[in-house]
């Protein structure tokens, strides 16, 4: 389970970083588009040409049924490889569906030269220019992720959900569930995890249930498969809420979350960021059962506020990088990409990805300090956990936690309740890099929260938060590990700091 292998850069630009790059020559990052700016269609034959579509609509069919979507709700639309049912299309409210473009013919009109019909087999990807808001369909409360990586925003039909397990066989009306997570297993049953609107409280067991009728907000209906779900929230959406929270919107309870998420140069966001304002905690292992390297538990004033990954940092985010710097993508041992923590990756390789995410967005962003980690991990709080100082049940991903995930793999992020600083999984799921070199005792730790760099040199760095496979006692907040900077692992994971105006 530990260490895995280092894959090497080869230094070369991908196709989609140089096509990323002359679409930025088209339309600059950060420029607002108007009712005049043009769609952008790109051909498999490299061509791109600059007007309007001339339809109101795509036809666009899944593997769960058609969709037919009003095109002042899209974004973009990427192709698949020709003959493959694999095209991307994206909303502005931040969904994605993957399957095929039916829409055959495309009629382009141009300032610059007469309408084109383009083939929707020619097409490589399209910029849809955004346009005026019209009505569509509303009602639609309830958000539903797929195992392929789908997410949008739906009305879920059915009434009740049957779950089997020791106790017997249940009829659970899905207006008392908040969250329902779903997990194939060896047994070739479909596991599940249904956590309640009251108190968080949950249950567990095999969901009998085929399939899943939703209404999506332009009006299709979709019959999805049980087993083609990942998870699907509850009445987690106001009919006007971009999905920028995934499935676990949630707020603060110190204090509303502030999220920061910053444009890249093709004009998509970046990881989501939450604000934190500066103060003092105090590091370390207060309940003095960890080990030596916990202690002593010190006062640590951080003099600047600054934004933290609301997530661990996933494949999907990940990916995109690797693809933009010609870098392999890390291996995903199996357990699937998309909105899973990025594993199998060094401390160097998190240095490199928060220098690329800097450079794109013209924003600062690093490893957190092993200070700035623990503060935000704690969300306020000076217990063993943040959630308190027992274990519980299914609050976080680890060897003997009660989720769904415990020592099978990793969970994807998201799936448990946040901190009361609005951030998830600090405890389990992934251990997460952080900048500091590696030292025995706190008492050589800067008293304000900036890394330590060991002057005779740093051998080894610091990573922290436990991970799936380890038991509840390495899940502590303030559990620390250590590993080479080019160490990575199957449960090895980071999140980013960005840096704020003090």
């Amino acid at each position: 389970m530990r260490r895995g292998s280092i894959r090497p850069h080869d230094g070369r630009a991908g196709p989609l970083w140089r096509l990323a790059c002359l679409l930025c020559l088209i339309q600059p990052p950060g420029a607002l588009a108007t009712e005049a700016d043009p769609d952008i269609v790109v051909l498999r034959n490299g061509d791109i040409h600059q007007g309007t579509l001339q339809t109101e609509r795509l036809a666009f069919t899944t593997p769960y049924g058609p969709l037919s979507l009003p095109l002042e709700r899209l974004t973009e639309l990427r192709a698949g490889p020709a003959g493959a049912a694999a095209d991307r299309l994206l909303t502005i409210e931040g969904e994605g569906f993957t399957g095929t473009l039916t829409t055959t013919e495309l009629a382009l009109s141009r300032v610059d030269g007469p309408a084109l019909q383009i083939s929707a087999a020619d097409v490589a990807q399209i910029r849809f220019t955004p346009r005026r808001s019209r009505p569509t369909h509303l009602g639609t409360p309830d958000l539903v992720e797929t195992r392929d990586g789908d997410l949008f925003r739906a009305r879920v039909l059915d009434e009740v959900i049957h779950l089997r397990n020791a106790a017997g066989t249940h009829e659970i009306s899905i207006s008392t569930v908040h969250l329902l997570d779903l997990q194939p297993e060896q047994d070739g049953l479909l596991h599940a995890q249904v956590r309640f609107t009251i108190h968080g409280i949950h249950t567990q067991g095999v969901l009998l249930d085929k399939a899943c009728t939703v209404e999506t907000r332009s009006g299709d209906r979709l019959t999805l498969p049980a087993s083609a779900l990942a998870a699907v929230a509850f009445r987690v959406l106001p009919t006007e809420q971009d999905l920028t929270g995934h499935l676990s919107l949630v707020s603060c309870r110190h204090s509303p979350c502030v999220v920061i998420r910053d444009p890249l140069r093709d004009g998509t966001l970046g990881p989501e960021m939450v604000a934190l304002r500066a103060g003092s905690f105090i590091r370390g292992d207060l309940h003095v059962e960890g080990r030596t390297d916990e202690q002593p538990p010190t006062p640590v004033t951080l003099a600047r506020p600054f934004a933290i990954g609301k997530y661990e940092l996933t494949f999907e985010e990940y990916d995109r990088f690797a693809v933009a710097t010609g870098r392999t993508k890390p291996d995903d041992s199996g357990w699937g990409r998309g909105r899973r923590p990025v594993i199998n990756v060094s401390w160097n390789d998190a240095v490199a990805y928060g220098d690329w995410l800097s450079e794109q967005t013209g924003q600062r962003y690093r490893l957190p300090t092993d200070a700035e980690w623990e503060y935000a991990a704690r969300g306020g709080t000076d217990t063993r956990f943040w959630w308190g100082d027992e274990l519980g049940t299914a609050n976080a991903n680890c060897a003997g936690c009660g989720s769904l995930w415990d020592a099978r793999g990793t969970a994807p992020v998201g799936r448990f309740p946040p901190n009361p600083f609005g951030v998830y999984d600090t405890a389990g799921n992934v251990f997460e890099w952080v900048a500091d070199c590696y030292h025995e005792t706190f008492a050589v730790a800067p008293a304000d929260g900036s890394a330590y760099e060991n002057p005779a040199g740093c051998g080894q760095r610091v990573y922290r938060g436990g991970s799936w496979g380890f038991p509840p006692r390495e899940i502590r907040s303030s559990n620390r590990w250590r590993d080479f900077p080019t160490g990575s692992s199957d449960d090895m994971g980071f999140r980013l700091v960005r840096e704020l105006a003090p």
